[in-house]
């Protein structure tokens, strides 16, 4: 507080303690002269006086502090709620209610426009991009992974037929069965590939139903664990389809990268935001040990920055990675 407001509340109390002095000597018919003609007992009046406007002074000075914190408090609960899209608590002054209910009104306006125009933004190139990831997808499995699978059978083939010759055939075999090893890892990265082209749209499902679905084929299609644990509302469409193309580059960073046996993912919603998070026991990584890593972590940021939402990457090399993504859902939407 300013040297200016302890001065005037000084002099508010000097002249409330007058008021109760003079009501009192008028209440019992005191008499000044008897104060003021002796020396001694003015002294004591005065002290009387100056101590009881001291402490009438820190008492109100006390009162004013509390008054203070209690609105202060009250207004930083406020700022969260704002922030958190969360309910206003009345303060109980109304202009400061009044500045907050407007702050509250022009960033959940202010939100929504963003998710709006970023989401426009987004929809013609993701289209172009959905088209064209689809025809390679669809290529790479009626092409090359037929062909893979064909080349297999006929090395397999061949090498049971060297096996039956004579023994100098012995390096041959040994050459042949690692053209097929290597054949069969072809195989199953083109697997992990397809897995990640497709599909990258909702298709008239649900989030719930399409993260079913690409969990179902990651656990058929690899090694990896899944554990999906949920508990999601009716949820805005262009929501669905970012939080299900941010899960879909999450597992494609575990399958390329991570080399781990678990993945649990939680999809939650409460009133005021829907959360998203995954977690791997495999390799983790430091944040700037991969330019492709840090690319697919980059377009997951940019999305969740489109929903106006947060991200939180917990992991170190060996420990694991945990992504927590939180994106704030809007009233009415």
């Amino acid at each position: 507080m300013k040297k200016v407001y302890y001065l005037l509340i000084s002099f508010y109390s000097l002249l409330i303690l007058g008021i109760i002095i003079h009501y009192i000597f008028s209440l019992f018919n005191f008499d000044w002269q008897l104060i003021f003609s002796n020396v001694e007992r003015l002294e004591k009046f005065s002290f009387f006086v100056i101590v009881l406007t001291l402490s009438l002074t820190m008492l109100m000075i006390l009162g004013v502090k509390v008054i203070q914190m209690v609105t202060l408090s009250a207004i930083q609960t406020n700022l969260k709620n704002v922030l958190e899209g969360r309910e206003l608590q009345e303060i109980h002054h109304p202009e400061i209610d009044a500045s907050f209910r407007q702050i509250s009104e022009k960033l959940t306006h202010l939100t929504e426009n963003l998710q709006k125009s970023e989401n426009r933004a987004l929809q013609n190139e993701e289209t172009i991009i959905e088209k064209e990831r689809k025809r390679m997808a669809r290529d790479l499995h009626d092409t090359v992974s037929q062909e893979l699978f064909a080349a297999n059978m006929i090395l397999s083939g061949v090498t049971g037929q060297v096996e039956n010759l004579d023994t100098d055939a012995d390096s041959l075999s040994k050459q042949l069965k690692g053209v097929s090893g290597i054949l069969n890892t072809a195989q199953r990265d083109l697997r992990i590939l397809l897995l990640h082209l497709r599909p990258t749209e909702l298709e008239g499902k649900s989030l719930v139903e399409g993260l079913n679905l690409i969990l179902k084929e990651l656990s058929d299609k690899s090694d990896i664990e899944v554990s999906f644990h949920h508990d999601v509302q009716k949820l805005p469409k262009q929501i669905e389809e970012h939080i299900f193309r941010i899960a879909q580059e999450i597992i494609s960073n575990t399958l390329r990268h991570a080399n781990a046996n678990h993945l649990d993912v939680y999809l939650y919603q409460t009133p005021y935001e829907l959360q998203l998070k995954m977690i791997d026991d495999g390799i983790g990584f430091e944040h700037t040990s991969s330019d492709e890593l840090s690319y697919g972590l980059k377009n997951i940021e940019e999305r969740v920055n489109d929903m106006a939402g947060t991200i939180q990457i917990l992991t170190a090399p060996k420990q694991g990675v945990a992504i927590d993504i939180r994106v704030p859902l809007l009233k009415g939407v």
